[in-house]
């Protein structure tokens, strides 16, 4: 598929075949996609585990089941925890990186002058990587990890569904992480069981409502030609509910023997 079809076509996916597995190459396309990732300085920080269903313990199981995630946590054979490590700005790690990218001839115009100045404006945060490190934009690395993954495996024919949960700390402890890793979400991975259109394309915000220009208040105007392209190119496709909808839901509710709620906790005993 193009990208702009891609992005398009991507759902959160809630019901997969739980009969058939993903494939460890597919698995590795996506996390090969989030290593290429931007990243502030190339430090990264970001991070993820993966997690096969058939290898779980139930303590694990348990401890990443989100409240609000029943048909994914029933029927998705691979999860994947998404970290931030905080060490990938340790102030002479966070300078080598930043070196690198000097003699690698991707920032700067000059070696020497580019190192020069890192080791002034940069050497002198040495007391501050730890709150460098937490700050929005090392976030926002993983973030944009994290949506590189979910669209190529998308363009495996996977699908995948972002999810939080109240006891990170918990899956931290299981999985072993060091302290200075930032649990972040969990990734439902797995084969549709339903339709990849799942209903329609989820409704958003207006445009306009979301994006300024120039200053908060006035509005990015969306010019129709473009929406129009957009349609032709399958960013913009049809909103739901589609007719089938409802239909399809109950019909994935029997096969697949869940139970008609959303909610995790509670429904397996827990």
């Amino acid at each position: 598929m193009e990208l702009k079809e891609v992005i398009g076509r991507r759902r959160s996916i809630r019901f997969y075949l739980p009969y058939r597995q993903v494939e460890r190459a597919k698995v590795q396309k996506m996390m090969e996609a989030a290593r290429r990732a931007s990243c502030v300085g190339n430090v990264n920080s970001a991070r993820g585990i993966v997690i096969w269903r058939d290898q779980a313990s139930p303590e694990l199981m348990k401890a990443i089941t989100p409240p609000l995630a029943y048909q994914q946590m029933q029927t998705a054979p691979c999860f994947i925890l998404w970290y931030h490590e905080t060490m990938a700005y340790e102030h002479s790690k966070w300078m080598q990186d930043l070196m690198g990218l000097a003699e690698t001839r991707r920032i700067g115009t000059d070696v020497e002058q580019t190192k020069k100045d890192f080791q002034r404006v940069v050497g002198g945060a040495a007391g501050h990587w730890q709150q460098i490190a937490r700050e929005p934009l090392a976030f926002m690395d993983l973030g944009l990890a994290v949506c590189q993954a979910m669209l190529v495996a998308y363009d495996e024919g996977l699908g995948v569904c972002c999810m939080g949960g109240l006891r990170l700390q918990e899956v931290a402890r299981i999985l072993k992480l060091p302290e200075t890793a930032v649990p972040v979400c969990l990734m439902s991975v797995g084969y549709p069981a339903e339709s990849w259109e799942a209903g329609g394309q989820t409704l958003k915000a207006p445009f306009e409502s979301l994006f300024c220009e120039m200053e908060y208040g006035q509005p990015f105007a969306e010019d129709p030609a473009v929406t129009e392209e957009l349609t032709r190119e399958k960013l913009v496709q049809e909103p739901p509910p589609l007719p089938w909808r409802e239909a399809e839901l109950q019909y994935l509710a029997r096969a697949l023997g869940l139970k008609n709620t959303i909610i995790s906790w509670g429904s397996e005993g827990d």
